[in-house]
């Protein structure tokens, strides 16, 4: 698979998994924001990122890039998220787990490795 197939992987499960807790999901048309859905319970509106971690045997871990890219066949980019990109960052692992972890308690804006121990909270069913 590739990466934009895997994109579409974790954003399949986070529409289920919101859904099934009664949310309602709002998909944005286009891809100019920097989150992929808002999600809506008790009046209360959210802004979520939903990234991919595939699994890297280098560091036995599920990682994730943390940065918006795009480009064509003559270049490519990677832009950082800033602060108040989004409220929340939902990621499906490779492992088949699945985490929300509020965007501003965060400290990393470049890759994240979400099976290590201080993300453990953060694990969703």
């Amino acid at each position: 698979m590739n990466t934009k197939e895997r994109g579409d992987i974790a954003v399949g499960f986070a529409i289920s998994y919101f859904l099934s807790r009664g949310h309602e999901v709002c998909l944005p048309i286009g891809d100019k924001r920097p989150y992929d859905v808002i999600v809506e319970k008790d009046n209360n509106l959210s802004r979520v990122q939903i990234k991919y971690a595939g699994y890297s045997t280098k560091k036995n871990r599920c990682q994730a890039g943390l940065r918006i890219t795009g480009g064509n066949q003559s270049y490519t980019y990677a832009k950082k998220y800033n602060s108040n990109d989004f409220d929340l960052l939902f990621v499906y692992t490779a492992k088949e787990e699945c985490y929300i972890i509020p965007w501003k308690s965060l400290d990393i804006r470049n890759e994240l490795t979400i099976d290590a121990e201080k993300y453990r909270r953060y694990r969703v069913d």
